[in-house]
């Protein structure tokens, strides 16, 4: 499915709307207020925002146009950075993972990633005692946004996120990276 019927279909349907908003702090109805500072890429790409997060953080489309467009997140901290290459990759990122900055707060590492699966899995239980469905919710967005099945979804947010080509620049300067490495 196109990134642009993806979006129609967020925006025109009010329930896929308020759970991606609610389970997955993505939400397309923020893009009114936009980033909390003008923000570019050093390239000189444009940045187009599509949804943002609970913190002031924005989720934008790098480049003009087509389908595959990068994904850039600028937090409200002065954090950011590639999140994935596409939308369905980048849904997949919020509705698979607890959070972005849980994702990418231990490094994938030299164990295959089982420390940073760990302490996702852990991330995932607490957020259970609050939404014991949480993986039929899950599943349901997955079916109605026709989004792939996640394998290798931590590998490429954490590839993505490495690539410095895609820190935000406000007047304030380069954004830190998200992805921790120690």
């Amino acid at each position: 499915m196109p990134d642009i019927e993806r979006l129609t279909l967020i925006a025109t349907t009010p329930w896929l709307a308020e759970l991606l908003a609610t389970l997955c702090d993505l939400d397309f109805s923020r893009i009114e207020q936009g980033p909390v500072e003008p923000v570019r890429l050093a390239s000189g790409e444009t940045l187009e925002m599509f949804a943002g997060d609970a913190s002031g953080g924005a989720y934008l489309f790098a480049g003009s146009g087509g389908e595959e467009r990068p994904v850039v997140y600028a937090g409200s901290e002065g954090e950011g950075g590639l999140v994935a290459i596409g939308l369905a990759d980048a849904l997949s990122v919020a509705i698979e993972l607890p959070s972005l900055h849980d994702a990418l707060t231990v490094p994938y590492g030299t164990d295959g990633g089982a420390a940073l699966r760990a302490w996702l899995d852990q991330a995932d239980r607490e957020i259970r005692e609050e939404c014991p469905d949480l993986d039929a919710q899950r599943a349901r967005l997955r079916d109605a946004l026709h989004l792939p099945p996640p394998d290798g979804l931590l590998e490429r947010l954490h590839a993505a996120a490495a690539n410095h080509a895609y820190l935000p620049v406000s007047e304030h300067g380069t954004y830190e990276p998200m992805l921790r490495t120690d």
